[in-house]
């Protein structure tokens, strides 16, 4: 029996997100949380999934969303150019590179991935980052490997994205609050837990036809979803058509 195949949820558009997310909650009610021994998970996947909904309503209704989403790919992106370059200069020939990124990547390391974290999260911890590597000590490091103006505009983009996330949280001062990407990091974990459960039961010779029905069904889908990120990232490579908004990436 195949087990539930793996998908990358950080690489789905909010509305294919929340698609599929659907879409899994009405496979679960059909296969029932008793018989895939995940009560409480399930329970936990339902609230979360109308923190979700709820978020989705709020955000599309502000003007500002579209802008946010696009300030935090920016910024998400400067920030994985800089960790990149300084990655890639400690295999480079040339010995002052090499310790100038060796101490930059101690300091890098200290934030983590930045683009798993919440909105907010990840705006202080950008602004932490940019000061660290911006001031007297570590600004010489920087500027050996010609990364000063990356560090600048990863500043500038994160001080764009905390101006805009200001003014819809004013603008959403008399609705009920929303947070896509606080939401979908909160379901994500969840989902994974209930998939790695049923795996299990695979793995155990525990399974039930109506369980495999589900993992087959389930499968369908994620199959269906990849073949539609595939067609869009082979589009990418000829079209110069932004995106819309994901999740951020853990690549």
């Amino acid at each position: 029996m195949k087990k539930i195949a793996n998908i990358l949820l950080s690489k789905l558009r909010n509305n294919e997100h929340f698609q599929f997310m659907a879409d899994f909650l009405a496979l679960l009610g059909i296969v029932t949380a008793v018989a895939i021994n995940s009560e409480a998970e399930a329970a936990e996947f339902n609230e979360a999934f109308t923190k979700l909904d709820e978020s989705l309503r709020v955000d599309s209704g502000s003007i500002l969303t579209e802008k946010l989403q696009q300030s935090d790919n920016r910024r998400d992106n400067t920030w994985r150019a800089i960790d990149a370059r300084v990655k890639a200069t400690l295999l480079c020939p040339i010995e002052e590179e090499v310790e100038a990124a060796k101490r930059l990547i101690r300091i890098i390391d200290l934030y983590g991935d930045v683009r798993k974290l919440s909105y907010n999260e990840e705006t202080g911890a950008l602004t932490n980052l940019t000061g660290d590597l911006q001031n007297r000590e570590n600004g010489a490091d920087v500027s050996v490997l010609g990364l000063s103006n990356w560090v600048a505009a990863l500043s500038n983009e994160n001080t764009t994205f905390k101006d805009l996330k200001n003014q819809r949280d004013t603008e959403a001062a008399f609705k009920n609050s929303g947070n896509v990407k606080e939401a979908r990091l909160l379901i994500d974990p969840i989902y994974e837990l209930i998939v790695e459960r049923v795996n299990a039961m695979v793995s155990l010779n525990m399974t039930s036809p109506e369980i495999e029905n589900f993992i087959t069904e389930l499968n369908q889908k994620i199959e269906n979803i990849e073949i539609t990120i595939a067609t869009r990232e082979g589009r990418r490579v000829d079209s110069t058509v932004p995106d819309d908004e994901t999740a951020p990436e853990s690549v």
